[in-house]
């Protein structure tokens, strides 16, 4: 386990937010569960762990991060065919996990999402005789049917995007403020890989949306089991999961 007294507090605080959120997840009781790749992919370890009873079967990921050149057109694709596979008949709970920084990420996935409403809007009234009528019949439809929120795992000390903000006031995201959070941007704590597309001037690189390897590294071993430990699980029965709902996931979004 952690030694240094202040890593340790930051650990502690670290492992009860996310134990917030399995709280929350188990009160709206969502159908689906969306997780963004990169940045939530650590996150549903870390669940799993924690609640034992965790819904992994309404997990679903989604590419939505901004190291995807072509992010919106990959969102909308796999928005397209999460339609096709579930018509939307009655009344259903999204919960995002979202990775927040200044929240410009959470952001774009509520914008996808409404503009994929649309999307769909278009598409069922397409060749019906009134089709401005049909349009306004099946986005009320679908406004109404689909309740979508999302767990905003922020780190304290950011500027937020003040339209993040404004979701936040009209409690379209629950925020978890952690004092860090160890797996942004540390590709020692998370186990997937992507292609790579193109490295820019800035030293920014863009990646296909494709699996180039799944690496679990020490590093990311005892940080799952230090979590284990701590609650009480026994750290040799943990292991990063989901290998293959990950890789769906990049499918729905190109296929």
């Amino acid at each position: 386990m952690i030694k240094d007294k202040l890593k340790y507090a930051s650990f502690v605080d670290f492992v009860k937010k996310f134990k917030k959120a399995s709280d929350i997840i188990r009160m709206e009781k969502p159908e689906y569960i969306i997780a963004p790749i990169l940045g939530a992919v650590p996150f549903i370890d870390i669940l799993s762990i924690i609640d034992k009873h965790f819904p992994l079967e309404s997990v679903h990921y989604l590419p939505n991060s901004s190291r995807f050149a072509n992010r919106d057109e990959l969102t909308l694709k796999w928005y397209s065919n999460f339609y096709k596979k579930n018509e939307i008949n009655e009344p259903m709970k999204i919960i995002c996990l979202d990775e927040v920084l200044s929240g410009s990420s959470a952001v774009n996935g509520y914008k996808q999402f409404k503009r994929s409403i649309e999307e769909r809007t278009k598409e069922k009234a397409k060749g019906v005789s009134n089709e401005l009528e049909a349009r306004k019949y099946y986005r009320q439809k679908l406004n109404k049917n689909i309740s979508y929120r999302s767990i905003g795992f922020a780190e304290k000390d950011y500027r937020r995007n003040p339209v993040f903000s404004n979701l936040v006031n009209k409690k379209k995201v629950y925020v978890l403020e952690f004092d860090e959070i160890p797996t942004i941007d540390n590709m020692a704590l998370n186990p997937v890989h992507l292609k790579p597309l193109k490295k820019h001037e800035n030293g920014k690189i863009t990646y296909l949306p494709e699996i180039e390897s799944f690496e679990v590294t020490p590093e990311y071993m005892n940080f799952l089991q230090n979590i284990a430990t701590y609650i009480g699980v026994d750290p040799k029965t943990v292991s990063p999961i989901n290998f293959s709902r990950i890789e769906e996931g990049l499918k729905q979004a190109k296929e």
